[in-house]
């Protein structure tokens, strides 16, 4: 297998996206109904991806206030709707990897208690140093919440548009946070 193989699969989860919104339907039936009316979906549909590109940018935004040294994190969020039968149904971010060590505090010698494992640009699997566990968020490396705190402030708007499109359907913010 290739090195642009390896990291790509590396990076890839059978459960979708790491940090994604799900638009759920309490009620099937309805579903059909919301979807017959094109005019009315294609509207959601944009309200949607507003919400999600103005979300990027206040991601980008964080990343440059919260964020010393920001080589290419903030180049590298990327918001995407996922739409099945016309409608928004998940709204995913991705971004580099080392976002997730600056949001937790993480970095060489300064572990979490599960560990885990990566593949370097050379292609080799590296593990993380036993001698590091736990020692997260501590010394010169601290948490910076860069990413759950502009998900708190910008999700009761997408609260509102998905309330004002239906009343059946409702937003699943479970899969979403960094910290949890």
């Amino acid at each position: 297998m290739s090195l642009t193989n390896q990291i790509r699969n590396s990076r890839r989860s059978s459960e979708g996206l790491p940090f994604e919104l799900s638009l759920q339907s309490s009620a099937s039936n309805q579903k059909a109904l919301r979807t017959d009316d094109e005019s009315t979906t294609k509207e959601f549909n944009a309200d949607v991806s507003k919400w999600t590109r103005e979300q990027s940018a206040s991601l980008r935004s964080s990343v440059g206030q919260k964020i010393k040294r920001n080589i290419s994190l903030s180049q590298s969020i990327k918001g995407k709707v996922y739409r099945k039968n016309k409608e928004a149904q998940r709204i995913g971010f991705s971004f580099l990897r080392e976002g997730i060590y600056m949001h937790k505090g993480a970095g060489r010698g300064q572990g979490g208690l599960i560990g885990g494992s990566w593949i370097d640009p050379h292609g080799r699997r590296k593990k993380r140093a036993p001698e590091s566990a736990g020692k997260m968020a501590t010394g010169n490396r601290q948490e910076n919440n860069w990413f759950d705190a502009v998900m708190d402030q910008k999700l009761p708007q997408l609260a509102d548009i998905v309330g004002n499109y239906s009343a059946a359907l409702q937003v699943d913010a479970t899969k979403l946070y960094i910290g949890q």
